[in-house]
């Protein structure tokens, strides 16, 4: 099956190794429907507003122009609504910050500001978050029955 959308996830860190499998899992399942690339940044040190400032200089240089950035205080979407904005855009940009978070500068340069949840979650665990929900969406756009 040809990929119908070219999707990009640029996140801090390393995914732990308890994380890995579902995430690898996520990444294949989701790979039937969409280019998926997943890039990394490394993960900065000092205290936290240094941190967040440093990793928003390597998550700005490869998110380009349009991103959508993964933040709790973001707007909340229903499973409809993220599909929606996945069906409406099919390329598509994630930036996930590190363990402090993302810095506002990142925040204001984002074409949109999404949060997965009003809980607070590990920048690891939520990499799982969003994988899981591109992959529910695409498979509620091609009617397959995942999402049931």
């Amino acid at each position: 099956m040809i990929p119908i959308s070219m999707l990009k996830i640029i996140a801090v860190g390393k995914n732990i190794s308890f994380l890995k499998e579902a995430e690898a899992e996520y990444l294949k399942r989701l790979g039937f429907y969409s280019k998926v690339l997943l890039l990394e940044v490394k993960e900065a040190s000092g205290s936290p507003e240094e941190v967040k400032k440093k990793e928003a200089a390597l998550l700005l240089e490869k998110a380009g122009e349009e991103f959508i950035a993964l933040d709790e205080r973001g707007s909340a979407y229903s499973t409809a609504g993220f599909k929606a904005l996945v069906e409406k855009n099919m390329d598509l940009v994630f930036v996930i910050g590190g363990a402090f978070g993302l810095d506002d500068s990142v925040r204001k340069k984002a074409k949109k500001v999404v949060s997965l949840s009003s809980l607070t979650f590990t920048h690891q665990l939520a990499r799982i978050l969003l994988l899981e929900q591109l992959y529910r969406a695409h498979t509620i756009i091609k009617g397959h029955p995942y999402s049931k």
